[in-house]
């Protein structure tokens, strides 16, 4: 896993800075009690990579430097021993475990403990490394960067270019494989052969689920999805009047909030009834509540929220054929337009709370806060990431060229002016120079497919920019800092 997400030092000391957030319980190797009173200063020169550390090992204090490495033999393989600016050093720390256990020594004979954060992250390393290369720090830079100032511009343009279209089949990729699984053919030909609308909207429905579920939870909300199937839910709504209640009450059911409950307002009561009525029908809860993440997150994100809206999102699948309706936005023959498109799904999507969640952030938690409507950057992640892939996929399905057209029309052409963290890098460090903004989704989908499969990659030598910026150049390409 190291080398397939390109970890290296500067990456664990973006855990570190955050320690808090990504780690708890630390100890040593050797099974002593770590407790962090200060985590040093970060040094970017030569020598240990914090100084002025405070650490309490066991029963006892210790001031001085700390350490970082990949792996538990990179004391040695760094021959730290003989060194005598590691003379200071109280703490190793390390991601991984390896091989070699060779305790860290210094030259005066004193061994160093060594925490293996491996075994104390909060999330997986897979998710923590995704939210970090996401949030790139001051000090990172491009491979490329100072060397990038004279690609031709038309090198850039037809990298990017590519890179839109890989990223959109790549999703509509992703897409596909669990069209695959839920029609259970081991391959779905450009022809047709998926046309129950059913199987459709249980697609559109789960990754909707998984982009309102964010960073945090788009995991808990995409398992909850495939676990609650619409066409179960279609069984049960023609027997209770209020139908957006009792999906209110199945979601919330089967994701774990009723459980133990202790808020007993008339809302949780009517909740926990119909729960009791339905949860052998739906298999129980396949989500625990301690699954789902409220921590660092504004009141209007927490999955309470989230839940809520997708309820009402059901119900339009459901009682207003929303999914047909998305495809009907993209089936113009000739007249098609790029902003009535985007005017049709802001309609669709204009999804307003009411009851209970209109001042409610969780059961029993009241706030003043409006928390009733998907915000327009929310709204603009799920057509870039589930609305441009799935109608690019059925266009593909069923050979609809003019949806295929309109699709990638929409794509290219929609300007939602985009940002976020590594947006600014990628302007700043490489299309300052030329005449390139990142207005559309297409533009920003490269940007990002460039940044994460070849920038942080260093895979300079396959990407038009990075080769045509190195070439002749004498580069190093160890020079990433997250």
């Amino acid at each position: 896993m190291p080398s397939k997400l390109n970890i290296n030092e500067n990456f664990v000391c973006r855990i570190w800075d955050d320690k808090e957030k990504y780690l708890e319980d630390l100890k040593t190797s050797d099974g002593e009690t770590v407790l962090i009173l200060e985590p040093g200063k970060r040094n970017y020169d030569s020598g240990p990579d914090y100084s002025n550390a405070k650490v309490k090992i066991g029963e006892k204090t210790y001031t001085g430097d700390i350490e970082i490495h990949k792996d538990f033999g990179g004391w040695l393989e760094h021959r730290h021993k003989n060194d005598r600016r590691y003379n200071s050093v109280i703490l190793q720390v390390v991601l991984w475990d390896s091989h070699d256990k060779t305790q860290p020594v210094i030259k005066n004979k004193r061994y160093i403990p060594t925490v293996i954060l491996s075994g104390f992250l909060k999330y997986s390393i897979r998710d923590i490394w995704r939210e970090i290369i996401n949030n790139p720090s001051d000090k990172f830079r491009l491979p490329c960067f100072k060397n990038n100032v004279n690609v031709p511009d038309d090198v850039i343009r037809k990298m990017l270019s590519k890179l839109a279209l890989d990223r959109l089949n790549m999703r509509a990729g992703r897409l596909r494989e669990r069209l695959e699984e839920l029609t259970g053919l081991k391959e779905i030909k450009s022809s047709g052969t998926v046309k129950q609308i059913y199987i459709w909207e249980q697609l559109f429905y789960e990754y909707i689920f998984e982009a309102l579920g964010f960073s945090k939870n788009k995991e808990q909300m995409l398992k909850l999805a495939k676990h609650i199937e619409l066409i179960k839910i279609k069984q049960v709504i023609p027997s209770y009047k209020e139908s957006s209640i009792l999906i209110q009450a199945i979601l919330f059911g089967a994701s774990g909030f009723l459980f133990d409950l202790r808020v007993k307002d008339d809302y949780v009561i009517k909740l926990k009834e119909q729960w009791e009525k339905h949860k052998d029908f739906f298999n129980n809860e396949c989500v625990y509540k301690s699954e789902w993440m409220f921590f660092r997150m504004r009141p209007q994100n927490f999955p309470t929220i989230r839940l809520s809206i997708g309820a009402n999102i059901i119900n339009d699948i459901i009682k207003n054929s929303l999914f047909k309706d998305v495809i009907l936005a993209f089936s113009d023959d000739d007249d098609f337009e790029v902003k009535r498109a985007y005017k049709v799904l802001n309609s669709l999507f204009d999804i307003e709370l009411s009851g209970y969640w209109v001042d409610h952030y969780n059961f029993g938690k009241t706030s003043a806060g409006n928390y009733c409507r998907l915000g327009k950057q929310r709204l603009n992640d799920i057509i870039i990431n589930v609305i441009i892939p799935i109608v690019y996929l059925y266009a593909d399905v069923f050979c609809k060229e003019n949806i295929r057209r309109n699709v990638l029309t929409f794509y290219t052409q929609l300007n939602i002016n985009p940002s976020n963290s590594i947006l600014d890098v990628m302007e700043e460090q490489l299309f300052s120079n030329y005449d390139i903004k990142i207005k559309t989704p297409a533009a920003e989908q490269a940007a990002i497919q460039l940044y994460n499969f070849y920038c942080i990659r260093e895979k300079c030598e396959t990407c038009l920019i990075g080769n045509n910026a190195v070439k002749d150049k004498a580069f190093d390409y160890r020079i990433i800092f997250y």
